[in-house]
């Protein structure tokens, strides 16, 4: 039997092994995914771990996705334009290969419900190593121009570098765009309820609105983009297309992002179930 794994801190409620799990049984292949606690200043370990136990792919998630990056033998463009690794790959040589499927996952996620990302103006909130990886995969399908809002320009400005389709932008032209994107932590579980992304009055019907966010899975700025009338795609749709080309890229086949969706839905139910109040 084949082991691939997620590492990152904290790990507990990954919903990595339940979504490669049940591709893995879907499928029939003789593979199981697990999860390592692997704290930030870690991961070079972490990786000389695969390669001495020949684990045969890695999901790489926070803190270690640029810290990763460091430490691998080759990394794709994918990985380099955004400095950031999700998943890596054990080579025949022995050696390990670093790419990121965030950017195109999030993509393929727009695209399953109707986006059509040929020439459209995409508004991306944040500016860390997932917004890099999006704005570097928007790049690659044709879109006119990705605006870029972060709260530190520095960070910004570092984004932007990833794709000379993208600018510098602020709240405003969220308005312009047609399709929205949310890459930071804002309204995960753990974060100030009442701070959203932006505001939403910034939103309207006939935008796509993407929230990368998938605890809680219906998040507040979900929610009011879908009142006023908007398209929009829940943290679990990026999660099972980008967990998909994770799974083409260890076993060379793509995997039902139906049957993973699924799963993450009952396990995310079965959890909740487990902390209601008792009546």
């Amino acid at each position: 039997m084949r082991v691939a794994a997620v590492i990152g801190s904290p790990i507990e409620q990954s919903l990595s092994p339940t979504i490669h799990n049940a591709a893995f049984r879907t499928h029939g292949d003789d593979w199981i995914f697990v999860a390592f606690h692997v704290a930030a200043g870690h991961a070079s370990q972490a990786l000389e771990s695969m390669r001495t136990l020949e684990i045969g792919g890695l999901a790489v998630t926070m803190p270690l996705k640029t810290e990763v990056c460091d430490a691998l033998d080759v990394l794709e463009d994918s990985a380099k334009l955004a400095h950031s690794v999700n998943t890596v790959i054990l080579q025949a040589d022995g050696s390990l290969l670093g790419a990121n499927t965030d950017g195109e996952g999030c993509c393929n996620a727009l695209e399953s419900v109707g986006a059509v990302l040929a020439s459209a103006k995409v508004a991306v909130i944040g500016a860390g190593g997932t917004a890099r990886a999006i704005i570097g995969a928007l790049s690659l399908r044709g879109i006119a121009e990705v605006t870029v809002i972060n709260r530190t320009e520095r960070n910004a400005q570092q984004a932007i570098e990833v794709s000379p389709l993208a600018l510098i932008g602020d709240e405003s032209d969220i308005a312009k765009a047609n399709i929205v994107i949310n890459a930071t932590p804002l309204g995960m579980v753990g974060t100030d309820p009442t701070e959203l992304p932006c505001d939403v009055k910034f939103l309207s019907r006939g935008q796509f609105v993407l929230d990368a966010v998938y605890r809680p899975l219906d998040t507040p700025w979900l929610r009011g983009a879908r009142q006023i009338g908007a398209t929009t795609v829940d943290g679990i749709d990026m999660l099972v297309h980008q967990g998909a080309l994770q799974q083409f890229r260890w076993l060379g086949r793509l995997p039902s992002v139906e049957i993973m969706r699924t799963a993450a839905l009952e396990q995310i139910n079965s959890r909740s179930a487990e902390h209601a109040p008792i009546a």
